[in-house]
């Protein structure tokens, strides 16, 4: 006569990665050297993506608008890290204002 049994194995769950949760777990480290990274963003924000923007907008006669969004993506990058708050929240800032001002300095070359 059979015999029914329960199989008790489960078949073991591979988590899966997404680029969300790998770059929430990249956030959540980067949190520990949260000065370091805040120092590197206001660095390449304050003497790289300004200055070269301001640049390109005077020498190729960029107007106001562009001196008002760049300013504003400064603030963008800035408020986060003055405030304190955590770095999934800086890191998105920094890339918004790096994207609008390389768009801005592409504009104007071009």
């Amino acid at each position: 006569m059979a015999t029914l049994a329960q199989s008790t194995y489960t078949h073991p769950q591979t988590e899966t990665l997404n680029w969300l949760s790998t770059y929430k777990q990249f956030a959540e480290k980067a949190d520990f050297n949260r000065a370091g990274w805040a120092a590197t963003i206001l660095t390449v924000q304050g003497c790289l993506l300004s200055p070269v923007a301001l640049l390109t907008m005077f020498y190729f006669g960029g107007g106001d608008w562009q001196l008002l969004v760049c300013n504003l993506c400064f603030l963008l990058a800035l408020v986060p890290i003055l405030s304190a708050q955590s770095m999934k929240y800086v890191f998105p800032a920094f890339a918004v204002s790096a994207v609008v001002h390389l768009g801005i300095m592409l504009m104007n070359v071009l």
